[in-house]
C-alpha cells in the first residue's frame, strides 16, 4: 500500500528545521513537509483523491514513518545501541518516565521529567567529558520527546 517513503531535511540544524517527505500510495505520489507532528501537503493533496478515513490513515502512517526515521537517525549518532522508555506513575500528578540507554558498552538509566534528567548510578558524568555528556543528554531528551509524541 505505501511505497518509496523518502525523507530529507530542510534547513538542517537550524531553529526552523523541517523534513520534506515523499510517499507513493496506490500509484499516486504525495509529498509534504513534516514538522512537530504536523503535515503540510503539497499538490496533489490527499483530500482530493481519498476519503477522510483514508487521509487520516495516511497521515498516521506518515507520522509513524517520520518517528521511525528520527529514531533511526538518532540511534546512528555516537554509537547508541539500545534505548527504552517506560512510564512511572502513569496518569498521576507525579508521572515520570524511566529510560535505559546503551552506548558503546555503557549502560545508563535515569528518570526524565519536564525536560530534566536524573541519572542513576553509574552516572555518565563520571565517564564522559562535558561535551559528550551534553550530547548524551540532548539525545536522551530528543528520544524521550519523540517517544512521548507517539
Amino acid at each position: 500500500m505505501y511505497q518509496q517513503f523518502k525523507v530529507k531535511p530542510m534547513f538542517k540544524d537550524q531553529v526552523h528545521e523541517r523534513h520534506h517527505f515523499t510517499l507513493k500510495m496506490e500509484g499516486t505520489n504525495y509529498q509534504g513537509i513534516y514538522h512537530e507532528g504536523k503535515i503540510q501537503w503539497f499538490h496533489p493533496q490527499p483530500e482530493a483523491k481519498l476519503e477522510d478515513k483514508e487521509v487520516r490513515n495516511l497521515e498516521n502512517k506518515v507520522c509513524d514513518l517520520m518517528t521511525d526515521h528520527k529514531e533511526k537517525l538518532l540511534a546512528e549518532i555516537d554509537g547508541l545501541q539500545k534505548f527504552k522508555v517506560k512510564p512511572l506513575f502513569e496518569n498521576q500528578v507525579h508521572e515520570r518516565h524511566h529510560f535505559t540507554i546503551k552506548m558503546e558498552e555503557n549502560h545508563y538509566q535515569g528518570i526524565y521529567h519536564k525536560g530534566e534528567i536524573q541519572w542513576f548510578h553509574p552516572q555518565p558524568k563520571a565517564k564522559l567529558q562535558e561535551e559528550d555528556l551534553w550530547n548524551l543528554e540532548t539525545k536522551v531528551h530528543d528520544l524521550v520527546t519523540n517517544h512521548l509524541e507517539q
